[in-house]
């Protein structure tokens, strides 16, 4: 892979607010080759439900879905069908995380009183119980996360140029990591180190970020006609979607490949993509 110096940085709103429907399917990875079957809306509403997060053990989505002006964290059940409402406060919830031990849900809140965008963590048990993580006024205003352990994350820091910073929460070290980058961030299955997009030039790079070596690797390109969101199979497949298309990169035989869409998903736009194991969770367009 290539390798970029980690000194050297390689340089609105942050949510968009479009009709968007999260529709839930199954996955399977043969040689390779993903396969996507049993498709079902699982927000089917008007309005926006995106950001979708599996909880890492129970049968839970986690998603954000403006109602009423604001934007709230739900949770739907997949087993039993049901959804909850998870958060209700005066300020808007985004990018619904659950950490590492799994006891707590961190989001991005956007206060209704002055725009700045904090990280914020919401006890499951009790998601009355918070706790501020990242203020905006110390860190600048966050947009998106990943973790990778219960003491490291990254976050997505709005500016110009927006940039990727590391947080060591034992240290306290906040570190810029690279600018210019894309706003799917994500743990990569199996390691301890994320992967980010990023603009270099005229191209966009899928990246990996290892905080123990302090390096970025270059896993591969992405299609500079897609809005840059991916997702990993626990098994080391990238999905990328691009447009009304699904592509999947096979980080051993370094090709892209189409992924078809089964029948009973939406003509339209794809954009964010969650997996876990055996499932996917994919937003189209209303």
């Amino acid at each position: 892979m290539k390798k970029i110096l980690l000194g050297l940085l390689i340089s609105s709103s942050i949510y968009a607010q479009n009709g968007t429907e999260i529709y839930l399917m199954d996955l399977s990875n043969v040689s390779g080759k993903i396969t996507l079957k049993n498709p079902r809306n699982i927000t089917e509403r008007i309005g926006y439900d995106n950001q979708p997060f599996f909880h890492p053990t129970k049968p839970i989505i986690y998603y954000s879905s403006i109602r009423n002006g604001q934007s709230d964290i739900w949770a739907y059940d997949y087993k039993n069908g049901e959804h909850k409402q998870v958060t209700n406060t005066v300020d808007s919830e985004y990018s619904p995380t659950v950490t590492p031990d799994k006891k707590y849900l961190s989001c991005i809140v956007q206060r209704k009183s002055n725009g700045d965008q904090d990280l914020v963590k919401y006890n499951l048990e009790n998601p009355a119980d918070s706790q501020i993580l990242f203020e905006s006024q110390k860190v600048g205003k966050i947009g998106y996360q990943a973790w990778t352990n219960d003491d490291e994350l990254v976050t997505f820091v709005l500016g110009e140029p927006q940039t990727l910073h590391y947080h060591n929460l034992t240290t306290k070290k906040d570190t810029i990591i690279a600018s210019k980058i894309g706003r799917s961030l994500h743990q990569i299955p199996n390691k301890r180190a994320f992967s980010f997009v990023q603009e270099v030039g005229n191209k966009w790079l899928i990246c990996a970020y290892s905080p123990m070596k302090n390096t970025i690797d270059v896993i591969t390109e992405s299609s500079p006609e897609s809005e840059h969101y991916n997702a990993w199979t626990h098994d080391g497949l990238l999905l990328e979607s691009r447009g009304m298309e699904l592509h999947s990169y096979d980080t051993k035989s370094k090709k892209w490949r189409i992924v078809e869409l089964p029948v009973g998903v939406p003509q339209k736009k794809l954009s964010r993509l969650m997996i876990k194991s055996n499932k996917i969770a994919i937003v189209f367009d209303e």
